[in-house]
């Protein structure tokens, strides 16, 4: 599976997304991997959510450092 910027992703890593309904940019880990979707573990947001599911290329997966 690949990210908007045509990177590989997995379960692990790092990624950035844009919040559901909102303009806040958020972080989080991705946990688990569909065919068309990825389920990602943040800390709570201003709706009190958790996990989100993104489709992949809605992600940007962050470089290891």
């Amino acid at each position: 599976m690949k990210d908007f910027l045509g990177n590989l992703i997995g379960v692990g890593d790092e990624v950035v997304f844009v919040q559901l309904g909102y303009r806040n940019l958020v972080r989080g880990t991705i946990t688990k991997i569909t065919p068309k979707t990825l389920t990602i573990s943040h800390d709570k947001t201003n709706v009190g959510g958790k996990q989100t599911k993104q489709f992949h290329d809605q992600v940007v997966r962050i470089p290891n450092e």
